[in-house]
C-alpha cells in the first residue's frame, strides 16, 4: 500500500496476509525461512490467501514459542541447514521446544515422520 510514494511491508508472519490484502509490498517474515514456497504463493494466489495463511498459523506460533531465532535456528538445524548455535544472551531451544518445533515441521511435511 504506497503512501506518498512508500511501500509498506508487513512486520511479522501474523500480519503478512492482511498486509498483502490491502495493498502492502511484501513482508520481514520470520516463517519464510522455513515454508518460504508457502508465503510466496500468497503473493501469487490472491484468491488462496487465506486459506494458505490459516494453513500457516501453527508455523508463525511454533517459531516464536521463544525469543527469535531460537526455534527458527534449531527448525532449520532440523531441515539439514547448518546455521550454527545462538550467541549470549539466548540460549538453544529446550527438548520440549525442539519436540514442538519436530512435531510442526512433520505436520507440514517438511521432515520424516520419524526422526533421524
Amino acid at each position: 500500500m504506497p503512501i506518498d510514494g512508500l511501500d509498506v511491508y508487513a512486520g511479522d508472519d501474523a500480519t503478512f496476509a492482511r498486509t498483502l490484502d490491502m495493498g502492502g509490498a511484501g513482508g520481514i517474515l520470520v516463517a519464510s525461512h522455513i515454508v518460504g514456497n508457502e508465503m510466496h504463493r500468497m503473493v501469487d494466489e490472491p484468491e488462496r490467501r487465506a486459506e494458505i495463511d490459516t494453513s500457516l498459523r501453527d508455523v508463525y506460533a511454533t517459531l516464536f514459542l521463544t525469543s527469535n531465532p531460537t526455534c527458527t535456528k534449531a527448525a532449520l538445524n532440523m531441515l539439514g541447514y547448518e546455521v550454527g548455535s545462538l550467541r549470549l544472551p539466548l540460549v538453544e531451544a529446550t527438548d520440549e521446544e525442539k519436540e514442538q518445533i519436530r512435531a510442526m515441521l512433520q505436520r507440514h511435511g517438511l521432515l520424516a515422520s520419524t526422526p533421524a
